[in-house]
């Protein structure tokens, strides 16, 4: 298999979407900010990241492949850096979003690349794309540590130089740099299987999310502990990335997403009594979907032109997956029942993928 630097870099990736979670509180007290800006800080990095994903796609048929997703990680990194060296909330707000704004210029491309040096593995390299995702949001979640040993200032630039590094690499590897065609955003497939799975992509969401919270008020636990137990989450999406591959022995496309996807939402039941059990399954299964559905789009356009096909999957997911999160608004005792419904009910629209 070939593409380790791609795996690498998109760990170091994974890292910066997490990277300031644990750090938030103190930035708020050292900028004498609001706590709403709690909520703001992530968001800032959300907003560009989604809006983002489609123009960044389109880029990529101007600079290719390559060249986008080294330039995303050049800009991830510079940003990273700097807001180490913030003098206030709102530098952090900017610069955050900055990130964002190069993370969506490395998602598709760096997929995309790693899946055309890899034809004919695109399950296996998918699934392990995915997986160290997981373990830089792992990294990234633990990065307090990092802060508390050096300095946050001196720990974002770790993680910036690190980033950097990994896009430099990248860049004077011998990949090809192809070009995607336009056209591929015409494919009727590609938006019918993102549209029936955004739900699928928003139920992580729902549980990384609002769990702690279902748990306090619901179950009587402590969010404090139990928000700790949703790193399950995280760290049980290692393993499903990982095994994705297992799922090659079903031959239709449309079976395994289907297949993948039950199994990627059901979990969520056990919640309410066994929850240790559900966020291990759900982080398993749900990870092995997306990979599937990733591997499914770059089947689907041809691993050349997946960029555009991948960032437009995952604008749509993240679009519309990130509505289930108005589903505690709803019903916080039946939360779980909620997301199973919304979540599965859109699979019917596979039926008209042909």
């Amino acid at each position: 298999m070939r593409g380790y630097p791609i795996l690498f870099a998109r760990i170091i990736y994974g890292a910066s979407w997490f990277f300031l979670s644990p750090y938030i509180p103190y930035l708020l007290s050292e900028f004498s900010a609001p706590k709403y800006f709690a909520n703001l800080i992530p968001l800032s990095f959300f907003v560009t990241a989604a809006i983002m994903q489609i123009p960044a796609g389109l880029i990529s048929t101007r600079l290719g492949m390559k060249n986008t997703y080294t330039l995303g990680l050049i800009i991830m990194g510079i940003s990273d850096s700097l807001i180490g060296l913030s003098k206030d909330i709102g530098e952090v707000l900017f610069l955050y979003a900055l990130t964002g704004f190069g993370a969506s210029f490395f998602f598709s491309s760096a997929g995309g690349t790693l899946a055309l040096i890899n034809e004919g593995r695109t399950i296996l390299v998918m699934g392990l794309y995915n997986a160290m995702f997981s373990v830089g949001g792992i990294l990234g979640l633990n990065w307090g540590f990092v802060d508390s040993l050096v300095g946050f200032t001196y720990a974002s630039l770790l993680l910036g130089s690190l980033t950097i590094i990994a896009g430099v690499i990248n860049y004077v590897i011998s990949y090809q740099n192809v070009k995607p065609e336009f056209k591929v955003l015409k494919n009727r497939n590609v938006f019918l299987v993102a549209l029936s799975t955004a739900g699928v992509w928003g139920s992580y969401y729902v549980v990384s999310e609002y769990f702690p919270t279902f748990s306090y008020y619901v179950l009587g636990e402590s969010s404090i502990i139990t928000g700790s137990l949703s790193s399950l989450l995280l760290l049980s999406s290692v393993i499903g990335g990982v095994f994705t591959f297992t799922f090659s022995f079903i031959k239709n496309d449309k079976l395994r997403i289907i297949i993948s996807s039950i199994l990627g939402v059901i979990p969520v039941v056990f919640l309410y009594n066994y929850f240790l059990i559900g966020l291990v399954i759900m982080g398993i299964f749900n990870e092995m979907a997306i990979s599937i559905i990733y591997a499914f789009v770059v089947k689907e356009v041809k691993s050349e032109n997946s960029s555009l096909a991948l960032a437009e999957v995952n604008s749509i997911q993240i679009g519309l997956g990130m509505l289930e999160l108005l589903l505690p608004y709803l019903s916080l005792e039946y939360l779980w029942y909620l997301v199973i419904i919304v979540s599965l009910l859109p699979l019917l629209i596979l039926i008209n993928v042909r």
